[in-house]
């Protein structure tokens, strides 16, 4: 008759094997969590892109080819996009200011001008009021900057860093970038 004390060597050690397995499958459905959060983001900004390509055709006066998602309203004013939508900023131009920026666009670039020096995705969310700890806030606001940088409004710098463009505030500092308080005075 086995001893009580072998009976309960083999129950830990059935035990222990239990809990690797579900570790091993919990970690694998980690991996597979990430991997699925990767491609959602993937898919957001790959929407808000052509949402954006889109909206500038339809300034241009070229017709929509299709509709996406069925949004398309003629009566907004904006290629069917609604309120909110911040239309893709013009290509900077010598004599051009801010005020032909609009929405996030407008406060992100101001946020740039307004800083000590260059200012990372993070901290241009928390200048322009968004939460820095959601990725998806952040993210839009770092595509905002993209979109500046495309433009000619901003540069982009080593480390993903954005400083202003020479020609857009080699006028000064513009109006704006008084109103929002220096991303180096933020804390967090």
């Amino acid at each position: 008759m086995p001893s009580v004390l072998g009976l309960m060597e083999r129950r830990e050690a059935r035990a222990r094997q239990d809990l690797e397995s579900w570790l091993e499958v919990l970690e694998q459905a980690q991996a597979e969590v990430s991997a699925a959060q990767e491609r959602v983001e993937r898919a957001r900004v790959g929407r808000e892109e052509l949402l954006q390509v889109l909206a500038e055709e339809s300034a241009a006066g070229v017709p929509a080819a299709t509709s996406v998602g069925g949004d398309a309203d003629a009566s907004t004013g904006s290629g069917g996009f609604g309120a909110g939508y911040d239309g893709r900023p013009p290509v900077w131009e010598s004599g051009m200011s801010e005020e032909v920026l609009s929405g996030l666009y407008r406060e992100v670039f101001a946020a740039v001008v307004a800083a000590a020096g260059p200012v990372s995705g993070v901290e241009l969310a928390r200048v322009v009021g968004r939460e820095a700890d959601s990725k998806n806030e952040v993210e839009r606001i770092r595509h905002r900057a993209y979109g500046l940088e495309a433009r000619g409004w901003l540069v982009r710098e080593k480390g993903g860093r954005f400083t202003p463009a020479p020609g857009p505030v080699g006028r000064g500092v513009s109006p704006a970038s008084a109103e929002r308080p220096r991303p180096d005075a933020v804390t967090a």
